[in-house]
């Protein structure tokens, strides 16, 4: 029988992401207790997506590495997951204190009951929908194609459901296959895969690597108002873990002011680097990234209006119903970033 050479390729990546996240699971800002969900009340576990991280997961990777998260005293894990799924059920389980979670999926949870919130987000999307295939240049163009997407359900897949929409079609209309983190690009890269949900920064990598690469759809432009990830926890941990959940915000505060001073772009650039992109792809990418206000030091990022809107479509894509819905109040605490906003004047992001 004849190898596949797509699921060679995935088999080659899982060998190597299996490396890796034995490197990056141990990530830790600290020497003091770094248990999971139940241990000692000033350590945090969180869940990152991707091994290596995706750009989702860099902000924690440079508040721990730069050293915010023990400037602000708390002691943080950073436990990487091949997807923002998988970290978000670990979360939600109990085996882990928060995730970085795909707001869809922190709804549909709270609709099922489990008591998950949100205190910590990125409003803005960077998600494109690119191929090597110039004539994949529309969002009607993509009807027939594969698609890379992170995972079956994950944060890819459900912003491509949603791009689809604007065009009608579905996710039935094309043929979604898993890349978990960084894949997708290398997929792209090595010619394996023509179509593909990508990051910014994950644009300027295939590009980089001198292919062309055409934007069939954007998320920023066809589904406005919406959002983008949140860092969630239980409101059982939430409650037993106060403190350092304020530590934790108020660090990564800091830690995106520093980020945002011109003085340390090149730092910035080579921290990024642990995507597995190029330090000359990450410092383009950062840049947009500011411009965008990717991550925020200045609000909690997480409008009622884009929850809101988020919650609509999780109902009228059938995923929950209008009478378990969750609302707005039930699934956010803005309270945590004020009293963390009030904690980085006190000591500063220097």
């Amino acid at each position: 029988m004849a190898k596949n050479p797509l699921l060679h390729r995935l088999t080659a990546v899982t060998a190597i992401m299996v490396v890796a996240g034995a490197a990056l699971a141990g990530c830790s800002s600290s020497g003091g207790n770094t248990s999971s969900s139940g241990g000692s009340s000033d350590s945090i576990v969180l869940g990152s997506p991707g091994v290596p991280p995706v750009i989702s997961g860099l902000l924690p990777y440079i508040a721990d590495k730069q050293g915010f998260y023990k400037k602000y005293g708390v002691n943080v894990t950073i436990k990487s997951f091949d997807t923002g799924t998988d970290a978000t059920r670990a979360a939600a389980t109990g085996q882990i204190d928060a995730a970085i979670m795909p707001p869809a999926q922190l709804i549909t949870l709270a609709s099922q009951g489990t008591q998950v919130v949100g205190i910590q987000g990125q409003e803005f999307s960077d998600w494109v929908v690119d191929s090597t295939d110039p004539s994949v240049n529309s969002c009607s163009a993509l009807k027939g194609q594969t698609i890379g997407v992170d995972a079956i359900g994950g944060i890819r897949y459900i912003a491509l459901s949603q791009m689809l929409k604007t065009c009608g079609l579905s996710i039935n209309d094309v043929h979604p296959i898993p890349f978990p983190g960084n894949a997708a690009p290398q997929a792209l890269i090595n010619g394996q895969l023509k179509t593909s949900v990508l990051h910014l920064n994950e644009v300027y990598e295939v590009t980089g690597q001198g292919k062309s690469l055409t934007t069939a759809i954007t998320m920023s432009t066809a589904v406005p108002n919406t959002m983008y990830e949140m860092y969630g926890t239980t409101k059982t941990d939430l409650a037993n873990k106060h403190e350092a959940f304020v530590k934790f915000v108020a660090a990564q505060i800091a830690t995106i002011q520093w980020m945002n001073d011109p003085a340390n772009a090149d730092a910035v650039a080579q921290y990024a680097t642990v995507t597995g992109d190029a330090k000359a792809s990450m410092l383009k990418a950062m840049a947009q990234y500011q411009k965008i206000n990717f991550w925020s030091a200045d609000s909690a990022s997480m409008p009622e209006t884009n929850v809101d809107n988020m919650i609509k479509g999780q109902v009228a894509a059938g995923n929950i119903t209008a009478a378990t819905a969750p609302k707005y109040s039930n699934i956010v605490d803005p309270s945590i970033f004020n009293a963390a906003q009030a904690l980085v004047k006190q000591i500063g992001s220097a």
